[in-house]
């Protein structure tokens, strides 16, 4: 076999959605704006950070991502247009002119030839930095603690290395670079060993003269340095400077070193600059310094030590502007880690001890202390790669970039164009993050005298006359008092009752200012009418049902305080509303469901807003249905239960309301809430949208066939930020577009999610769900709400306008795919996180948002091995312990809900006696089809344990089992139908298996498992690599005129870098397989890779030969063109038509698809294709064929 070299330009990379391992803040020249720098893969992003607008792309290094971006600060004494990228051993140097150029010309700049070109250092790149004092000087820090001195050569437009300078050359796993002068720098370098070693090197320093100088060796840490930071000079309220370093570790601690420089430590080092207790730092890992460093007085510099994280922590940083008071000494401290998570810290210091003042002695206690402030959980997976800080209107910004692509920007008080979140007051409230706690003496001191008497509106509903205003009690009425029910009249009013009958309406104007209203003393318990959010604008009110039958109305707009607006027989037990003018077109009641405790029957109240004349409309409930959610949509009154069931009720003829149908959600769970969902125009659809404490929410179709209505499950999803969901609601985002809002609780935190963007709006600290409670959003921002609840006896009220971090670019898994497969139309993904993410795909779309997530599916408890799809409408899934899933998706007919409906359809039931397999691999085709849309479908699947299992498949039968057999004892790992009646199979052990695939099932009364082994006929096997099969494809080549014989191409990548091509030849039937089955030629390129190869495509098939494209370990996409392949006389001629280096490392598959325009001639060279490859992340390719 022959193989020709590569041709090349049969790939360009269309886009990356990887880890975001760089970062850096930006302020633009030209408009004074802000700007993120975005190191992904090889290439720069540059994104706005108040609009959130993607700027363009710069192309930087060649074959290396990029690792680290180094800015001029704003401050800096004189301004360079120097950028410094570095990646690995690569460097680059940036023009500030190029970014400017990409800033206003909104395009990317593909054509980069301006510059130095890339050089390679002597050694990897840990940190690096350009001068701030504009001379174009540039230091750099390897992993072998050596400082490189380079500079800019204009007139060969090139980078010069001057010198290295180093005190000892231990490996290192961090670095940091601190400008103190023109020339010197600090340098703080953790090593993999545990040691930290800070020292000075002095630039431009004669040969001979020193030109280091140690200052301290700092032991402490367990485990290897993963981060170190030293901040800025720190003035604190003493009037002393102090200059800290912080660093973090494979310990997961966190600690603060004093390394401040003080004129009286000049004795502990001597002539040459080399601190004696250098060799303390290992170079090798052997060796003990635990004595020395025993006696050492810089051990006592170790200020605060704290444990932080759910893992290991990456890296630290001090702010740049420390908000210092002059009675605080408070230092904010910010951490982040392989959890996903950026923690802020605060360092309080003492600044009455002589721990400040050095000299000092090792028996002094640690006067410094290190608290944790709040979490940020902006990413998903594992993993914070990069992250960048910069200061803005007084607050600070931070940027962070985590594994799964997406780079989000925190800051307490961040504006979305608003002038009125720019408030000091919102901001400062955004930072803290805390709910005001307000006990009933605080709320009875504040309050105001209401002056207002309780009126009773006359008419049949309500017993005439007006009752005298009680004077009002400034104390509790008992020691046991406090507030036990609330809700919201709207986002600026609010309802809260004590257990003693008292009533307060919270108004937030400017602050929040309490006011009593008065009812009778003897009222008792209340009970408030669940807020309806968001139905009637014009007119926000709530009802107050008491004890004896009473209910109230309370209207924001007037000023009446409460009426009495009619009253039912029975004990209340819950008031629900339905409707609000702006929630129906063609009546402007109210409508309120009403329940009465140990009652089969409830009441909806109609009012009319003007006239407040009411009618009653009776409702008939089953026995034991305990009301938890109700809504009214399209003649249908569905109700919600404790028990999890959702009921239908209509209209009958006598008037009232009886059940049509039920529906169960959930056999122990609630049903929280009921929402009606908006179709779209001309299209007659009832949707409800549901949420459930078993934490998911669901959308059902309420069918509208007169004989046999019921509501069919048409999405159900698993978000993943709550154990249980308690509301719902859509925000507007102002720009015509909705996202759907989940809320709920996690744990002890009361959690808002933004569903349709995937991210965590807020968390609040509350102390679980056993309390009361009560939330609301608001109109204005799309981020904003209120929620408040009782805790400790008190009462908390939490306030937010917007969130305090943005997504930037969003992200995708945040850990390793392992699978991905393609429709027609979708793209699905499953990653080790056990996500499976469906994606639209856009390929003339900007780069940032060509790949777009249309579903988030999360049911698999182990890791996902396979995908496959059926069409657009099913999608197959498998993982491990024997999980197979099949999902069913649905389009979704709703302005409202703008994401892909999807529903687990089945689940697989016949796991084996252990289950504890993988389903390696499997394959689906349709055996049959109805007009009905009802399918059956064949699945043969392999697993880990060497079975082979085919089934049969409908929605209303399930799984049916046709043959099972096993191969021997090794693992099974890919699987293709070849036609109706065979199966073909690859394994660890470098075999291919042909099997003949009859769709007999077992006899009655056998055995199954034995029957089926027994009849098994026995398979063609034929060798083709040396171990592991780990990819493999197929295609149909030929059939013979008579339909008696048909030819397969059958390409696989192994774990022994080799590429294989197989040509096969099968009778049309599955009888006597073993003697007319032929393997015609099978081929062998050795090395086709430099690793194993885990992904392979045929991408194109013709006269002229086959197209096929291979994804490796070796971080290379290959297309091979292969030739002659049909004789077993003929020689293979393997042509590479392109090689391309991958910026996706570990990857897991590769599959071959057409952009949703199908084949497209460009510029008359052939039709395009789009491969993806995918990993530690996901790229897609453009293939012309």
């Amino acid at each position: 076999m022959s193989c020709e070299p590569a041709v090349l330009r049969h790939l360009r990379r269309q886009f990356v959605l990887n880890p975001i391992t760089a970062l850096a803040f930006y302020t633009s020249s030209t408009d004074g704006q802000q700007y993120v720098l975005v190191g992904e893969d090889t290439d720069i992003k540059v994104y706005h950070v108040q609009t959130s607008r993607f700027c363009g792309q710069l192309p930087v290094l060649r074959a290396q991502s990029i690792h680290g971006i180094a800015v001029p600060p704003v401050e800096a004494t004189h301004q360079s247009n120097l950028i410094l990228v570095w990646g690995g051993h690569s460097i680059k140097i940036l023009s500030t002119d190029l970014i400017e150029e990409l800033i206003s010309s909104h395009d990317s700049a593909k054509g980069l030839t301006r510059g130095p070109a890339e050089v390679r250092a002597p050694d990897w790149i840990f940190d690096g930095r350009v001068s701030p004092f504009g001379d174009g000087r540039i230091v750099l820090l390897t992993a072998h603690n050596e400082v490189i001195q380079a500079h800019v050569d204009p007139d060969r437009s090139c980078l010069v290395f001057d010198s290295i300078q180093s005190p000892s050359r231990p490996i290192l796993y961090s670095g940091n670079f601190f400008w103190v002068s023109k020339d010197c720098v600090l340098v703080a370098a953790g090593t993999v060993f545990g040691e930290i070693l800070v020292w000075k090197c002095y630039l431009g320093v004669a040969e001979g003269k020193r030109n280091c100088e140690v200052l301290f060796v700092f032991t402490g840490h367990e485990g290897s340095i993963f981060g170190v930071h030293i901040s800025p000079e720190i003035h604190i309220s003493t009037g002393e400077t102090l200059r800290l370093l912080a660093s973090c570790s494979d310990d997961r601690t966190i600690r603060v070193w004093d390394i401040t420089e003080r004129s009286d430590e000049s004795g502990h080092r001597n002539q040459n600059g080399y601190d004696s207790r250098i060799s303390d730092a290992r170079e090798t890992g052997f060796g003990n310094n635990a004595e020395a460093t025993a006696h050492d007085s810089s051990s006592t510099r170790c200020l605060a030590t704290v444990m932080g994280h759910a893992s290991r922590i990456w890296q630290v940083e001090f702010p740049q502007d420390q908000p210092l008071s002059k009675t605080s000494n408070i230092i904010e401290l910010y951490s982040f880690g392989e959890d996903a998570t950026a923690q802020k810290w605060n360092l309080s210091l003492d600044s009455r001890s002589s721990k400040l003042n050095i000299p000092s002695t090792p028996s002094e206690e640690v006067t410094a202390n290190l608290t944790h402030q709040s979490t940020f959980s902006n990413h998903s997976g594992k993993h914070i790669w990069s992250h960048a800080m910069a200061s803005r209107s007084g607050g600070l910004l931070i940027a962070t970039g985590g594994a799964d692509g997406k780079v989000a920007v925190i800051r307490s008080g961040l504006e979305r164009s608003s002038p009125k979140v720019a408030d000091e007051s919102i901001r400062e409230a955004l930072d803290k993050k805390k709910a005001v706690a307000w006990s009933l003496a605080d709320v009875l001191q504040s309050s105001q005298s209401n002056d207002v008497t309780t009126n009773f509106q006359d008419g049949s509903n309500g017993p005439p006359g007006s009752l005298a205003s009680p004077q009002l009690s400034i104390k509790p009425k008992s020691a046991k008092e406090a507030f036990n029910r609330y809700t919201f009249v709207s986002d600026r009013r609010l309802l809260a009752a004590t257990n003693s009958g008292r009533i307060f309406v919270g108004a937030f104007e400017g602050g929040l200012i309490w006011t009593e209203l008065i009812l009778p003393n003897e009222i008792g318990q209340i009970v408030f009418s669940h807020a309806l959010l968001g139905p009637s604008k014009a007119n926000p009110m709530a009802l107050i049902g008491t004890n004896n039958g009473n209910i109230y109305y309370y209207s924001e707009s007037g000023d009446q305080g409460l009426q009495l607006l009619t009253k039912i027989d029975g004990k209340l037990g819950d008031i629900f509303c339905l409707s609000g003018p702006s929630m129906t077109s063609r009546s402007s009641y109210l409508q309120f469901l009403v329940t009465i405790l140990r009652s089969t029957n409830a009441v909806i109240i109609q009012v009319d807003p003007n006239t407040l004349i009411t009618e009653h409309i009776g409702v008939t409930l089953e026995q034991g249905f305990m009301v938890t959610a109700a809504a009214l949509t399209h003649g249908y009154l569905v109700l919600g239960s404790r028990k999890g069931v959702i009921a239908a009720l209509r209209i009958g003829e006598d008037g009232n309301y009886s059940t049509a149908f039920t529906t169960e959600v959930h056999k122990d769970e609630a049903i929280t809430s009921i929402m009606p969902l908006h179709s779209r125009d001309n299209q007659l659809r009832n949707y409800i949208l549901s949420t459930c404490r078993d934490g998911k929410y669901r959308i059902h179709e309420i069918t509208t066939a007169p004989s046999q209505p019921n509501a069919v499950l048409i999405h159900e999803a698993l978000p993943p930020f709550v154990s249980s969901v308690e509301g719902v609601w859509f925000s507007d985002n102002g720009d015509g577009s909705k996202d759907l809002m989940l809320c709920g609780f996690r744990s002890k935190n009361f959690v808002v999610w933004n569903e349709t963007q995937h991210y965590e709006v807020a968390t609040v600290d509350c102390g679980g769900s056993s309390r009361s409670y009560a939330w609301a959003p608001l109109k204005a921002q799309p981020d904003g709400f209120r929620f408040v609840f009782t805790k400790a006896g008190q009462m908390y009220v939490f306030s937010q306008m917007v969130a305090c971090h943005k997504t930037l670019k969003v992200g995708g898994h945040g850990r390793e795919i392992k699978a991905v497969s393609a429709s027609s139309r979708y793209l699905a993904t499953a990653a080790e996180d056990t996500v499976i993410r469906i994606w639209e795909y856009d390929g003339d779309h900007h780069d940032h948002s060509k790949l777009r997530c249309v579903a988030a599916l999360e049911k698999h408890a182990t890791g996902i091995q396979a995908l496959k799809w059926y069409n657009n409408e099913y999608l197959f899934t498998s993982g491990g312990n024997e999980e197979f899933f099949v999902w069913k998706l649905n389009q979704l007919e709703s302005n409202d809900f703008n994401g892909l409906a999807v529903v687990c359809e089945a689940v697989f039931p016949d796991r084996s006696e252990v289950g504890d397999a993988r389903i390696t691999d499997f394959d689906v085709t349709c055996a049959a089809s109805d007009d009905k849309g009802a399918y059956e479908f064949r699945i043969s699947m392999v697993l880990s344990n060497s079975t082979i299992q085919t089934y049969a498949y409908t929605k209303q039968a399930g799984f049916r089992l046709l043959r099972r057999s096993t191969y021997t004892g090794a693992c099974l790992t890919q699987i293709r139908h070849l036609g109706r009646d065979h199966v073909l199979t690859a394994a660890t052990d470098g075999h291919l298996a042909l099997y003949a695939n009859t769709e007999q099932g077992p006899e009655e009364g056998v055995d199954s498992e034995n029957s089926a082994d027994a009849t098994a006929p026995i398979p063609v096997v034929t060798r083709l690599h040396q171990n592991t099969i780990k990819s493999l494809d197929v295609r149909q080549v030929a059939a013979d005129v008579e339909g008696s014989f048909s030819e397969y191409l059958v390409v696989t990548g192994g774990d022994d870098n080799a590429l294989g091509f197989t040509h096969i030849s099968l009778p049309s039937t599955a009888q006597g397989v073993a003697k007319t089955s032929i393997v015609k030629s099978k081929h062998i390129i050795r090395s086709a890779h430099a690793a194993a190869i885990t992904g392979i495509a045929i991408a194109h098939l013709g006269g002229d030969g086959i197209v096929v494209v291979s994804g490796s370990n070796d971080q290379r996409v290959k297309v091979w063109k292969l030739v002659d392949w049909q004789g077993q006389k003929q020689q293979l001629r393997a042509q590479l038509l392109d090689e391309r280096y991958s910026s996706v490392a570990d990857a897991g598959g590769l599959e071959v698809f057409e952009d949703t325009d199908g084949d497209r001639d460009r510029e008359g060279k052939g039709k395009s294709k789009k491969v993806i490859v995918v990993g530690v992340g996901a790229e897609i390719w453009e293939l012309e064929v």
